[in-house]
């Protein structure tokens, strides 16, 4: 989170769209980056499972009620143990990242549903979307955010895109 005394210090510390923020520690941030990708995992496997009787923007609607109604509940919770001061800290410029974000993921579950009611495999299309979602993200992380990758770590984009470009064309029924 800003600090709010940090947003009014200078302005809009969240306006800038470069960020010069330091990573942390791997051992703080990787439990809860896996915890979130097993979710995007069972997120993904569930619109497999619902693609086929639902309408993609129906499937998309539903999702995303579900989604809002646990996060109000989410933070009613916060609120109510740290109050509305510690909890209901933001900027103009974190309202517009915000919705920006969620017209992003609602196109992004919609047209899940989509190519998921295609009948695409779910080991083709989930690694697709989500290496897809990694090349993007480096990309534009690098050249809209400035932030840096070592050769190391532009390899792994590189091989994240050999892999679902493998994934991507291979015929499941040939046994090739």
């Amino acid at each position: 989170f800003v600090e709010p005394s940090r947003m009014l210090s200078t302005g809009s510390s969240t306006d800038d769209f470069a960020s010069s923020v330091a990573s942390p520690p791997l051992a703080v941030w990787i439990f809860p980056a896996l915890a979130c990708a097993m979710a995007y995992a069972l997120y993904n496997i569930f619109i497999k499972k619902g693609s086929a009787s639902i309408n993609p923007v129906l499937g998309g609607v539903i999702l995303q009620l579900v989604a809002a109604v646990l996060g109000t509940v989410l933070l009613l919770v916060l609120v109510s143990r740290d109050g509305a001061d510690e909890v209901l800290i933001y900027d103009a410029a974190g309202i517009r990242w915000a919705i920006l974000a969620g017209i992003s993921v609602g196109m992004a579950e919609i047209v899940s549903f989509f190519v998921s009611s295609l009948g695409v495999q779910a080991m083709q299309s989930i690694p697709i979307i989500i290496g897809g979602s990694v090349m993007f993200g480096t990309t534009i992380g690098a050249l809209f955010l400035k932030e840096a990758l070592s050769y190391r770590g532009w390899m792994g984009v590189v091989m994240i895109s050999v892999g679902i470009s493998l994934v991507g064309l291979d015929d499941a029924g040939d046994g090739v």
